[in-house]
């Protein structure tokens, strides 16, 4: 994939022409009526602002032609209305779509003239405003104006975003490609969870009622089952629907729970997809991206959900619903003691590859479960006060949050797929159960808004304090310490230089980052002995130093160092020197498990050479070349103030602060 957008990149650059063809078409189909529909020309767009950031195009020409395509699509458009007129109702495609014409029209009378350039950026009827705009007989003069003028703000604000989502990209190719993947990723879990929480509750509910009565019908002829049926949904009952949906629930999540949970018994950890799924969590992981998880994970800590939980649970015997309080004290129960009970009885281990200092047992994930106890609960409750028109809208809350629970445990290696999978299915059956019965012998009106106020209060609250009071250590609990391996100086120089990465872990396997350096010794020494060489400390990158970066004008000595990652680290030296022209040397190191003697640490890392990319003048990126071994062998004097050694030509330089008695190559 890196490959193929390498050589878009490359064609773009050198065809610079059919480029701006292919932006002005784009805009000018997108512009026109009905075909604009059917054409994703905003995605397109971004698309465009991305290749402007990676430095294939040039905004100016691509902001004008843009710009072009847009105002002939709409004049297009606005002249085959004026020519048709009202003969456009009868024909195609509006003899079968009179619904969009007819929404025109309605936005057209309420903004009048205004609705020519709100509808450029309005999804549902941009295509077809100038259409009726000049079947509804507006001046030409007054439409030009609009139709230029918004198409003027129209073609910077869709490729702004491409060219933020490019400028991110380089950047992210620069510190960390797994970060930027991980988001993606997250972005789209999300969306998909929200909307597909969101469709099967529109799908399933107005169905629900007809299924009752199926159900009911079939119990003419199973006395038994007729029991349980109208145990579970009384389609008399106001709220039938919902307790037939909680019914489906029940029984799909029992049986999916009871599904995963034989594949756990047979043998988690020697499942092949628990096993892909741990290793790929496992390359995912940045510094960055552990901050971001830990605040997922903390969703379903004890400290933050038991909280929450026990705070409803008293607003609710303050307001003398005993019955739901109960509820709660059942949801509370099962959240904290299911997990630990089944985890005893079944003794799955941990995953090997996942932090240290947990116990000792995988299954059932308690911070997934508990998320789901509560989080779905909650949503049942709160789902029952609303009109049916928003009641989707706490389960895709709930949906949200727990899925980010369940990922964050998957992230940290801290358990097996099988393990979130088992706990969000036993959940969800007990949370079916306890809904069942809640809705069930519900009385009277929910107040959900002053509930909804409680709960996301108490949430804040707990959640802020928990941050507040562990979020050093909370790192720490998911950090895989790896205990220190001793070596003596031959062992490094005969086979252990061997064993270690020759590239940084990246999630491309390209290779595009060697490790061809390797240092025993302390840092300070290093720092120390390459200062006469004109090396030093580079400024990190921070919240304060960042502001930097949307400063081109500044030298490159002065820009901070984006830092590198690899296997989840970053560097833990970063040392800069001014490099020939207008570029800069860095050289970065990262720690190993290995002691030379038990004491001199061994590090890894590269020398490389960087020069200022700068987007559109707003932006400066610190790009690393793609040279390696170039700047590498620049430096052979000033570190020479070393005592290096190299076992071969294509082996990594070796270097140490102490003498040696071996011969240099």
């Amino acid at each position: 994939m890196t490959e193929l957008f390498r050589d878009l990149l490359t064609w773009v650059s050198a065809n610079p022409g059919w480029a701006h063809l292919g932006v002005f078409l784009v805009a000018l189909t997108e512009s026109l009526a009905i075909v604009g529909l059917m054409v994703p020309g905003a995605a397109m767009m971004v698309g465009a602002g991305a290749l402007i950031a990676a430095g294939a195009l040039d905004f100016g020409p691509v902001c004008l032609w843009a710009i072009a395509g847009a105002v002939a699509g709409d004049g297009l458009s606005y002249w085959l209305g004026r020519h048709y007129r009202e003969r456009l109702t009868s024909l195609w495609p509006f003899t079968r779509y009179p619904e969009s014409l007819a929404g025109g029209v309605r936005f057209f009378e309420k903004y009048g003239g205004k609705s020519v350039a709100f509808g450029r950026f309005v999804g549902p009827v941009r295509a077809v405003i100038p259409l009726v705009a000049g079947m509804l007989g507006m001046p030409t003069g007054r439409f030009l104006v609009a139709n230029i003028l918004s198409a003027i703000a129209w073609a910077p604000a869709y490729l702004l975003p491409g060219i933020v989502f490019g400028a991110s990209l380089e950047l992210a190719a620069e510190a960390a490609f797994h970060l930027v993947v991980l988001l993606l990723a997250l972005a789209a879990v999300i969306w998909a969870v929200a909307w597909g929480v969101r469709q099967v509750f529109l799908l399933y509910s107005p169905r629900a009622r007809g299924w009752v009565e199926g159900l009911l019908r079939r119990a003419e002829f199973h006395p038994r089952m007729g029991e349980i049926a109208r145990a579970l949904a009384d389609p008399k009952h106001p709220d039938a629907a919902a307790l037939t949906t909680l019914a489906g629930v029940l029984l799909l999540a029992t049986l999916l729970f009871a599904l995963v949970t034989g594949f756990v018994i047979a043998g988690a950890p020697d499942l092949a997809l628990n096993r892909a799924v741990l290793n790929l969590a496992l390359g995912f992981q940045t510094p960055a991206a552990n901050h971001l998880m830990a605040i997922f994970s903390r969703l379903g800590d004890l400290g933050v959900v038991l909280p929450l939980a026990l705070v409803v649970c008293g607003w609710s015997y303050r307001r003398g619903e005993y019955r739901h309080t109960n509820y709660w004290l059942a949801a509370c129960a099962f959240a904290v003691l299911a997990g630990p009970l089944l985890a005893y009885l079944l003794q799955v281990p941990r995953p090997d590859l996942g932090p240290g200092g947990l116990p000792p047992w995988s299954f059932p994930s308690g911070h997934t479960l508990r998320a789901t106890v509560i989080y779905g609960f909650l949503a049942v409750v709160l789902a029952g006060g609303m009109t049916p028109t928003w009641r989707w809208l706490p389960y895709v809350w709930a949906g949200t949050f727990i899925t980010l629970v369940g990922i964050s445990q998957l992230y940290f290696g801290a358990h097996w797929l099988t393990d979130v999978l088992g706990s969000l299915t036993l959940g969800l059956a007990w949370v079916a159960t306890l809904g069942l019965a809640y809705r069930r012998h519900q009385g009277g009106e929910i107040a959900w808004r002053r509930l909804g106020a409680v709960a996301l209060g108490t949430l804040v609250v707990a959640f802020g304090l928990r941050s507040y009071l562990s979020h050093d250590p909370a790192l720490a609990f998911h950090d895989r310490s790896v205990a220190a391996i001793a070596i003596t100086d031959a062992d490094w120089r005969t086979r252990v230089w061997r064993t270690l990465p020759r590239t940084r872990d990246d999630l491309r396997k390209a290779g595009h980052h060697p490790l061809n350096l390797q240092y025993a010794g302390r840092l300070d020494d290093l720092r120390d002995r390459l200062a006469a060489g004109g090396w030093e400390p580079g400024p990190r990158l921070s919240w304060g130093t960042a502001i930097k970066l949307l400063s081109p004008s500044l030298p490159l000595m002065e820009l901070p160092v984006i830092p590198h990652v690899h296997k989840g680290r970053h560097e833990a030296l970063a040392l800069v020197k001014q490099g020939p022209g207008n570029s800069r040397l860095v050289l970065r190191l990262w720690a190993t498990s290995y002691r030379i003697g038990g004491k001199a640490p061994l590090w890894i890392g590269n020398v490389t050479a960087q020069h200022k990319r700068v987007i559109l003048d707003l932006l400066a990126v610190p790009t690393t070349d793609a040279d390696i071994q170039g700047p590498l062998d620049s430096v052979q004097e000033d570190l020479s103030v070393l005592h290096l050694f190299r076992p071969d030509k294509t082996a990594p330089l070796l270097l140490q602060a102490t003498p040696v008695p071996m011969p240099l190559s």
